[in-house]
This record gives C-alpha cells, sequence and structure tokens, in this order.
C-alpha cells in the first residue's frame, strides 16, 4: 500500500461493537473507534489463551502485579512467562497512542 493511500473497512456480519476504556498512570486516555476494537479484540484474546471467556474483560498491572478479570472471574496466572509476555504486549500496544509517555500503571477494561 502507498503512502497516503485509504483503506474502506467494511465491518464483517458477526463482528462485535467493544466499548473499551483505557487509564494510564490514572489518566484518562481517549481512544477512537477503531482503538476501541483493536485493544477489546486484544484483551479478549489474552482471556481466551488463559482458558476464559466473557463478556467484559479487565486487565490492570502497576509495580504490584498484574490482575486480569474475565467476567467476574479473577484469571490466576501461576507462571511468570505469562504475565510478562501480557505486560509487553499491552505496554508494546499502547506506547504508539497519544498521551501515552510512561505506562506504569494501566487499567485497561473492554465489554461488549
Amino acid at each position: 500500500m502507498q503512502a497516503g493511500s485509504s483503506v474502506n473497512l467494511v465491518p464483517r456480519e458477526g463482528t462485535t461493537d467493544l466499548k473499551t476504556e483505557l487509564l494510564v498512570n490514572d489518566m484518562v486516555i481517549p481512544l477512537n473507534d477503531f482503538t476501541q476494537q483493536y485493544i477489546g479484540n486484544i484483551l479478549r484474546g489474552i482471556a481466551l489463551s488463559l482458558g476464559c471467556a466473557g463478556e467484559k474483560v479487565s486487565i490492570d498491572f502497576d509495580s504490584n502485579g498484574l490482575n486480569i478479570y474475565s467476567g467476574d472471574n479473577d484469571i490466576q496466572i501461576r507462571k511468570a512467562f505469562p504475565g510478562a509476555i501480557i505486560i509487553s504486549t499491552v505496554k508494546g500496544m499502547l506506547s504508539p497512542l497519544k498521551g501515552v509517555v510512561w505506562a506504569d500503571k494501566v487499567m485497561i477494561t473492554t465489554r461488549e
């Protein structure tokens, strides 16, 4: 694709309209529709990879650790690697967003 060209995206049948909220270092980061869907689908993918599915998925982390919730269930992460890759994925995903300079404390919630 050449610079300056555009792509017309057409929603597929059966896709879900996700509402995603993001707080970084206790500041609300506004998200456009694409970014809400993108981050929301990644959160849902993380929960599914850990064996849980729900209409609402939340992830939060800070210097005290990582918490993941699917619906009303707390998802337990028993080994260091999954937690490390999840935090790395989320930080990488957020790094190009305007207003996100340093992500020490992150809270993301997505719901259908």
